[in-house]
């Protein structure tokens, strides 16, 4: 099996270029900067054929919203060998789980403030046209004509994977995962189809200095089409990965989300909370701090 390093300079060869310095590594990919405002992601795994190219026009078709911070914009993909890669702008600015812990109180709540005026600009992108459920996902796509049939689709796929890991350690996984399938019938059948980010949490966004957001990344195969608030139950209940977080900062992004949506909003951003801990409960091996976050949630029902 390659290194990453003998991954990086066959990709580097390819693209006629041997200037590269890490960025940053997550579960799937790694990122470098290549100069001349490009990025290279090197993915872990082997993409599915159609997946980079429709991501390409996908991050193609954002461009034509004018959101107030930047988003991606692939200019290539390819494979070298086994080694599949993407080019893509550099977007400005830091990462903002980065900045957040040196910020002061008040520079902390503008930060948090500045976090939650990402959303409506994205939910501001509505595609009638398209089913509710993963326009990017090439691997395991579930989509329906309604939303609460979506969710329960995509629900039951991922339990195909992590059923007997959650009969193990969840023993009332079964009414647990009933209930919320009850609870679906609650949500409206067709909400207007919204653009959602899916993955939205400090990890995927970028800021100044000052914890001001400057750009919006990693749209994925998380990225759904269909109620807004779900990319609240993220903004709120996905910082709990974080150890750097207050309960002031909480207490904080708890009144801004009720302050800009309505406290009736929080019935729905709770479901859709059980909903990823359901949804992130296939990872065990692979990433075992989520599935800890999706068993904490799991247990408190």
């Amino acid at each position: 099996m390659k290194t990453e390093r003998e991954k990086l300079a066959e990709v580097l060869r390819h693209l006629k270029t041997d200037d590269a310095s890490l960025l940053g590594r997550g579960m799937t990919s790694s990122l470098y900067d290549i100069g001349g405002g490009r990025v290279l992601k090197i993915h872990n795994g082997r993409q599915e054929q159609d997946y980079l190219p429709q991501l390409q026009r996908f991050t193609e078709q954002l461009q034509r919203y004018s959101f107030p911070f930047a988003v991606p914009l692939i200019y290539e993909y390819g494979a070298v060998r086994d080694v599949h890669f993407h080019v893509e702008r550099r977007l400005p600015g830091l990462d903002f789980a980065e900045v957040f812990p040196r910020l002061t109180a008040p520079e902390r709540r503008s930060a948090i403030a500045s976090f939650l005026d990402g959303l409506p600009p994205l939910h501001a992108v509505h595609l009638p046209h398209l089913p509710f459920g993963e326009p990017l996902n090439q691997v395991d796509e579930t989509a329906s004509d309604t939303w609460p049939n979506y969710l329960q689709a995509r629900i039951e796929a991922t339990l195909t994977q992590s059923y007997a890991d959650l009969q193990e350690d969840l023993p009332e996984v079964d009414r647990i995962v009933e209930r919320f399938y009850r609870e679906l019938s609650d949500l409206p059948l067709r909400p207007q189809k919204c653009l959602v980010h899916g993955d939205y949490f400090p990890g995927n966004v970028l800021c100044d200095e000052r914890g001001i957001l400057t750009a919006v990344v990693d749209f994925s195969p998380l990225t759904l089409i269909g109620d807004p608030l779900m990319d609240l139950a993220g903004a709120y209940y996905f910082w709990r990965i974080y150890d750097f977080v207050t309960g002031a900062d909480y207490e904080f992004l708890r009144e801004q989300i009720s302050a800009r949506y309505g406290p009736r909003c929080w019935k729905r951003i709770d479901l859709y909370y059980t909903f990823y801990s359901l949804r992130f409960s296939d990872c065990k091996v692979p990433d075992n701090h989520t599935y800890r976050w999706s068993l904490r949630r799991l247990r408190e029902l």
